[in-house]
């Protein structure tokens, strides 16, 4: 999530808005913002439902393999540092881009630490989901 943020911009230009949803207690949005940088809508689910719903993944062999590994040197390579783990280390996020109607035009589940998509392949997933809706 944290490089998300800067592409906002790229998102919004593909005709969407970014939101984050969280699991952690609500006193952790304004350090989450610190942290990342992000300044938009940023809502909390401390029940997993939301997370559980969407299929997202958690425990310990998410954090272990060579994937994890590259992406964590690669990330290192680019200044990014890991600074303190706030909640579970083991509960990987996702991106769900959500049409109007509530339908789901593409979903990432993040299989470690790392893996996350990028604003450009959201912006195509979205621009192909909307595509095919209007066709």
């Amino acid at each position: 999530m944290v490089q998300l943020h800067r592409d906002v911009e790229t998102i919004e230009q593909a005709g969407a808005s970014l939101y984050v949803i969280g699991n952690g207690a609500p006193m952790f949005i304004e350090g989450f913002r610190e942290t990342t940088g992000f300044l938009g809508p940023i809502f909390t689910d401390p029940s997993l439902k939301v997370y559980d719903a969407a299929q997202l993944k958690r425990g310990f062999s998410t954090l272990l393999g060579l994937g994890v590994l590259g992406r964590t040197i690669g990330a290192m390579r680019r200044g990014s540092r890991q600074g303190a783990t706030s909640g579970s280390a083991t509960q990987q996020g996702g991106i769900l881009v959500i049409a109007p109607g509530h339908r789901v035009l593409w979903h990432h589940i993040s299989s470690g630490p790392g893996d996350n998509a990028s604003g450009t392949e959201i912006a195509e997933a979205l621009r192909a989901g909307l595509a095919t809706t209007a066709g």
